[in-house]
């Protein structure tokens, strides 16, 4: 008997194969840096910059905070920005993010940050959802393509694109897949050492999603993370989605136990105390339907997404190529003999195709807002539904999910291209099964994308926001076309000759992803960007300077954020900063010009001595204030204290025009008095006649009160 020639699994084969998979994941994280190439590579002296937000809200931010805790300094208050505000819990500030720490050591190094530092931060955060995305799927899905198909299609899909302007965004969504792994890593494991593994992953993740900035996408994570251990609970499920019959639950319990707790400690005081601020902030403390259901995200915007763009809400579009959806669709709708080699990992068959349609089914209808029952009865019931904006930003979640439908559904295709040859039947439907369906679908999408275009129907946004991408109306049919061609080729070609080689079907899977890529690129590059001058050097402000000398300028009322000069700001943003405060200035805003004496605005003074501050008019405050000329002066000021030296000529009150929050403290003399508010929300103090020695100093606790 002739021995069957099988090569042997030798420690080089085994050293090969772990080289290049770990070669591919290298090639996955550097993948997003490759398709933004333009946005930290300066080409002649010019970069692709982002707008928006993303230097008043972000950029800003993380200068401030890179320049305090390089000088070994934590910065808790933010006096330049809507006339005081929090910022060791401000998410914008993103203060205690882990990956701030090589961000330090880079503003060291570098002697600064400037903008496209910051873009480069960004994207990275795309690289670390990458990654997570490829090594998730490769837990529940042993076929190498499809894998890296799925990973380099979604990750730079639309949503994730388009959510660069908001960099927070992008690192708290990044972590996404790496809880996804560890929670699958957990479930599968065999033994105490993959199971520690498993959750100390599952632990370092939910505290980078935690801190990561985005508020919002943490909250949404619940839609994703719930659903998602469902799964594993439910045996035909998870027999279904990930062919596991039995789950060793007592490691599997204890691990999660132990992980429930540990982040509960570390995240839960900050997220209590982020909870606590948005309460106090303008439009944020919740039940105010208006607010919630302001921006419109639909039907038509779910259609928009998935097959033309331009008339879908770009806060919640996420468009993954006509080409993916193709194959999708052929998942959903061809059946095959699941045949094609023992690498393709189980397809889950009818019922898993259900679990996913329902899946994304329910939360777009959830983001449809005021049209969508289900939106308002979580509204109406759920704890903090109702405090939220914006809901077609919650489409974020829909991206590992379609990353593992688009990995099954390229498992499913390669099935096709094999099946199609080894079809033998009289009957020409099952012969010609995948491309007459294929046809069928295209027909369906090109009608829609026709109707849309012929009607006009574009977003606002895509209109008066996109203007450097909104010449690509009809790039979307012309590249549709293109990847219909592309699968309808490789199908044709697969009934006369067989593509099940692993060259063959690596050949097919970089086709397909050229051809997304292709469709993707010139828009979803360049969503809200713009061609700016890379500036040389980088901003290093000195924050202790900049506090000192504030007290020589005069504030600016002029809407912006946090100041990285001495100027500073004491506008509000739009839905932001503290209700009290913002229901002080609409009050007061009849009288401009006291107004601005009074914060500083026309002149410079901040510090006013009154004998009282029982008063209902700015103007009348001041009639008392101005009377005296002598009100003291500064000793020292960090941003988080104040020492004053005041020579009372009276009894009376010392006001500091900086917000009030309830982790002030004053000292007079050293020792601890009350806080009084002026107009409900400065700081104030009563002193006696005679010298004394005033200090407002900022002291929060573990809880924000």
């Amino acid at each position: 008997m002739k021995k069957k020639n099988v090569e042997k699994e030798t420690p080089l084969n085994c050293n090969r194969k772990s080289g290049f998979k770990c070669l591919i994941g290298v090639f996955i994280f550097f993948w997003p840096l490759i398709y933004l190439f333009h946005h930290i590579l300066p080409i002649n002296g010019q970069h692709t910059a982002m707008g928006n937000d993303f230097i008043l809200l972000y950029y800003k931010y993380k200068v401030y905070l890179l320049a305090c805790l390089a000088e070994f300094k934590f910065p808790l208050w933010s006096p330049s920005e809507g006339c005081g505000f929090p910022f060791y819990i401000n998410p914008f500030a993103q203060v205690f993010y882990p990956l701030n720490l090589p961000l330090v050591l880079w503003y060291k190094i570098s002697g600064g940050y400037n903008p496209i530092d910051h873009q480069f931060f960004a994207i990275i955060g795309i690289s670390i959802f990458a990654l997570g995305l490829y090594k998730w799927l490769r837990l529940i899905n042993k076929n190498m393509r499809a894998v890296v198909l799925s990973t380099i299609i979604i990750s730079v899909s639309f949503k994730i694109t388009e959510i660069l302007r908001f960099p927070n965004a992008v690192h708290t969504a990044a972590w996404y897949p790496w809880i996804l792994y560890a929670i699958t890593k957990i479930f599968k494991s065999q033994s105490v050492k993959d199971s520690l593994l498993g959750g100390a992953t599952l632990v370092f993740s939910i505290i980078c999603l935690c801190t990561g900035g985005y508020p919002y996408y943490v909250y949404y994570s619940q839609f994703l993370f719930v659903p998602y251990f469902l799964i594993f609970l439910i045996r035909p499920f998870r027999r279904y989605l990930f062919n596991i019959d039995s789950i060793k639950w007592k490691n599997a319990v204890l691990t999660f136990a132990v992980c429930a707790i540990i982040t509960a400690l570390i995240c839960g005081p900050y997220l209590l105390s982020i909870k606590n601020l948005m309460s106090q902030t303008i439009d944020r403390a919740g039940k105010d339907f208006g607010y919630s259901t302001e921006h419109v995200f639909d039907f038509t915007d779910t259609i928009g997404s998935l097959v033309w763009p331009p008339t879908a809400q770009v806060e919640g579009w996420y468009f993954f190529s006509i080409t993916a959806l193709l194959i999708i669709l052929l998942y959903l709708f061809t059946k095959s003999t699941g045949r094609f080699s023992s690498d393709t990992h189980f397809s889950g068959g009818i019922a898993a195709k259900v679990f996913f349609v329902l899946w994304i089914g329910v939360i777009s209808y959830i983001t449809y807002n005021k049209h969508s029952y289900l939106f308002i009865f979580l509204w109406k019931y759920m704890p903090g539904f109702s405090s939220l904006r914006v809901w077609g930003r919650l489409n974020i979640i829909l991206l590992p999910i379609l990353a593992w439908l688009l990995s099954l559904a390229f498992n499913h295709f390669e099935n096709l291209i094999f099946d199609s040859i080894r079809i033998e039947s009289k009957s020409f439907w099952k012969k010609n099964q995948a491309i007459l369906t294929l046809i069928l679908i295209y027909v369906v999408i090109l009608a829609v994308q026709l109707y849309l275009i012929l009607n006009k129907m574009y977003d606002y946004y895509w209109q008066e926001y996109l203007q450097n991408v909104s010449g690509y109306n009809v790039w979307f049919l012309y590249t549709g076309i293109a990847a219909f061609a592309v699968i309808l080729s490789i199908l044709a070609v697969s009934k006369k000759r067989a593509l099940v080689s692993n060259k063959a079907s690596a050949l097919v899977a970089f086709l397909l992803i050229t051809a997304a890529v292709f469709e993707m690129w010139p828009v979803g590059t360049h969503t809200w960007t713009y061609t700016a001058k890379s500036l040389r050097g980088r901003i290093n402000p000195d924050v202790d300077m900049i506090n000192r000398a504030s007290f020589e300028y005069p504030r600016k009322n002029y809407m912006n954020s946090i100041s990285l000069d001495p100027v500073f700001n004491v506008s509000i943003l739009p839905n932001w900063y503290f209700g009290r405060y913002v229901k002080f200035l609409k009050e007061s805003f009849d009288d401009i010009e006291a107004l601005n004496v009074l914060l500083g605005v026309t002149g410079k003074q901040k510090v006013f001595f009154s004998e009282s501050i029982d008063y209902k008019t700015v103007r009348d405050f001041l009639t008392d204030a101005l009377r005296y000329k002598n009100h003291g002066f500064l000793l020292s000021y960090t941003g988080d204290e104040l020492e004053w030296k005041i020579d009372a000529p009276a009894a009376g009150y010392l006001s500091f025009i900086d917000n009030w929050d309830s982790n002030w403290k004053v000292f007079v003399d050293g020792e601890e008095n009350k806080i009084e508010l002026l107009f409900g929300t400065f700081k104030s103090v009563a002193v006696k006649r005679g010298g004394h020695l005033i200090k407002f100093t900022y002291e929060p606790g573990l809880l924000y009160r």
